[in-house]
């Protein structure tokens, strides 16, 4: 069953379980994989690894348990690689901060208690955790990663990433190079399926995407985004019309090329590492075909987004992805001095929620009366407030996933999608007063 011709001695080693049962399994999983993707052989990871959740099932016939795990890191057992632990509903610095505000614990436990210590335990699958720090995990709980990473990879170097809005960021904006394939197993071997955008010639432009419109706004980078993953889909478009991007526009637009399509790598002409020239970008070979993304589609995408019927907000979400620590100060600076009239929520992680209390932005924030939460994101928990109907959002991902937090069609959350001027009008007024511009 788990015949592979290309293994090396030493993968062969770990699949007969001569380095121990937890080795053992991850190099059954990733044999599985090679299997399924077409990979002839595994590539060693020399970049860094994202693991999504703690979670120990890696396929459903291959489970490595809690003492299983627990004896490979009383042993010494670490991870290969360095390894970020991914966004999570809940996290250790503080415990839980901000979500008491929106019920979360209560709509998927119902009968828990905010006080209850076994609940929190669970919820912040603190057993687990426990064990993965003690091999090394690095508990930045973020789907942006890379905003708290001091170490991070490098041009060409292998990495085992996650978050589908973190995948065009290692491969396009730092020219690293990974799948959607962030696991205990790949970060603990330090090994991966050779195969998609690992390959470099899977990684040259096959498409070229045009705009009569300069992009250079955050909305434009975030719409722009979405609009170009939905034309491309899975391929590798070469995108132009740009400007220079920000840390923040470079977040919007890998956030939204990935949820428009599955766009896991792009090229901007100029800008990206593995793209001086055009010709660089396609490997000196021809477009399989060209996209136009005129002003009208752009427009569409925008009006697409929004979901409302009325203009009347009931809460504002900022931060899908995570803000960075320079959305933070901007966002404080134009909420000094100002009171919110309906709940405003700012995601972050952890990490930089720290540097937030440090220089004064949470105190600004409380002032206004916004919570700065930590964590994970509002539809991936799938949790608002009581009698929340319409949601400001500035994020193009967030405002397409939103709208299924609640399957009840009588409960279909609407979503007014703008800018964070926008989004900011609308929590300090309670209307929608946003427009593509």
């Amino acid at each position: 069953m788990w015949d592979m011709p290309f293994l090396t001695d030493e993968e062969k080693r770990m699949l007969d379980g001569e380095e121990g049962v937890v080795k053992q399994k991850c190099m059954q999983y990733l044999v599985e994989m090679c299997q399924i993707a077409g990979a002839e052989r595994l590539v060693d990871l020399d970049g860094t690894g994202d693991m999504h959740t703690p979670g120990l099932a890696l396929s459903q016939h291959i489970v490595i348990t809690v003492d299983e795990l627990a004896e490979f890191a009383d042993q010494g057992g670490k991870f290969k690689i360095p390894t970020f632990a991914n966004k999570s509903p809940f996290s250790e610095q503080p415990p839980i901060h901000g979500w008491e505000h929106c019920n979360v614990c209560f709509q998927r436990n119902p009968g828990a208690r905010e006080d209850d210590p076994e609940f929190h335990k669970q919820a912040l699958h603190e057993d687990v955790y426990k064990i993965l720090k003690k091999m090394g995990l690095i508990t930045t709980h973020s789907c942006a990663n890379y905003l708290t990473m001091s170490y991070l990879p490098s041009v060409g170097q292998h990495c085992s990433w996650f978050e589908s809005s973190q995948m065009p960021f290692c491969n396009a904006t730092l020219g690293a190079r990974t799948n959607f394939d962030g696991t205990l197993a790949t970060c603990l071997l330090g090994k991966a399926p050779y195969y998609d955008m690992h390959v470099t010639e899977n990684r040259y432009g096959t498409v070229l995407v045009e705009t009569d419109r300069l992009i250079h706004t955050d909305l434009e980078w975030d719409v722009y985004g979405f609009a170009v993953g939905e034309a491309c889909d899975v391929e590798v478009p070469v995108v132009t019309g740009t400007s220079r991007p920000t840390m923040t526009q470079y977040q919007k637009f890998n956030s939204a090329v990935s949820t428009g399509g599955a766009v896991r790598m792009y090229h901007l002409p100029g800008i990206t590492p593995e793209a001086p020239t055009v010709e660089h970008a396609t490997g000196g070979r021809p477009f399989k075909r060209q996209v136009f993304i005129g002003e009208d589609i752009l427009r569409r995408t925008y009006e697409t987004l929004n979901f409302h019927t009325s203009d009347t907000v009931d809460m504002v979400y900022l931060g899908c992805p995570h803000l960075n620590i320079v959305d933070l100060m901007l966002l404080a600076r134009k909420l000094e001095g100002k009171k919110c009239k309906i709940p405003l929520w700012i995601m972050t992680e952890p990490w930089l929620y720290s540097a937030a209390k440090e220089m004064g932005y949470t105190e600004i924030f409380e002032r206004a009366g916004a919570y700065l939460m930590i964590g994970t994101c509002l539809s991936a928990m799938g949790a608002v407030p009581d009698g929340v109907r319409v949601i400001a959002v500035d994020s193009a991902k967030q405002a397409y996933y939103i709208t299924g937090c609640y399957p009840d069609d009588d409960y279909r959350l609407q979503v007014c999608y703008g800018s964070q001027d926008d989004c900011i009008d609308a929590a300090l007024t309670g209307k929608w007063h946003g427009e593509w511009r």
